[in-house]
């Protein structure tokens, strides 16, 4: 395990590579408590395994993980699942559950993107409702491109534009959500050939829907 990550120090039984403390920490505790969360996870997953070839000897990494509830879902498909998220406190819980439940096939990561050093490629790469949390959008898709083996598929959920109202409170949310192009084009410009996009669900709230879409890419 420790030959995929580069100079990547142990925090507690997870891999470390720095993060400040966010409104995800304060919220990791109480986050699976919302069954829409858990619900949303199981569905994106669901989707997910449906759109691509999915194989028992794939190795995944899931950007965003959180508490590790698209992780968990995906984990019986495949061989090994990298959870890689930046919140110190969301990867603490995903430790926990990962001892409770005595799962082996999935390494926690705490780091960004811009920090992690993997010396590895991935079959698949994931995300659910994180990116839209990421400041620089069209520089985490040429990451998830470096990361991918060639051939390899990248699939992520989230919001289509919305008003700025999905969130009660839009700290750390840089994106309204995303136009079905503005996808294609952050996929097209890192040497991903887009392949579906679907809308999985519309979330419910301010007595109106904020559709979520799934994106399927594979790299060229």
């Amino acid at each position: 395990m420790e030959n995929h990550i580069k100079r990547a120090p142990f925090f507690r039984g997870l891999f470390y590579f720095g993060g400040a403390v966010s409104v995800f920490d304060e919220a990791a505790r109480s986050w699976d408590q919302k069954p829409e969360r858990v619900e949303t996870a199981k569905l994106v997953g669901s989707e997910i395994v449906s759109s691509v070839p999915i194989s028992r000897e794939w190795n995944v990494l899931d950007f965003g993980t959180g508490t590790g509830l698209l992780t968990l879902y995906l984990e019986p498909f495949v061989k090994e699942i990298y959870a890689l998220d930046n919140s110190r406190g969301m990867v603490e819980v995903l430790r926990e559950k990962l001892e409770n439940l005595k799962v082996k096939k999935v390494i926690p990561v705490l780091g960004s993107f811009e920090t992690v050093n993997f010396n590895r490629r991935f079959d698949l790469v994931v995300s659910s409702m994180s990116i839209h949390h990421v400041k620089e959008v069209e520089k985490l898709f040429k990451w998830f491109s470096s990361v991918l083996k060639k051939g390899g598929y990248l699939a992520v959920a989230d919001l289509e534009k919305e008003d700025g109202t999905f969130h009660r409170d839009n700290s750390e949310v840089y994106h309204f959500g995303f136009e079905r192009e503005e996808i294609f084009n952050y996929m097209e410009s890192a040497g991903i050939k887009p392949v579906e996009y679907k809308i999985v669900k519309k979330f419910l709230r301010n007595n109106r829907e904020y559709p979520l879409f799934l994106a399927v890419g594979v790299k060229i």
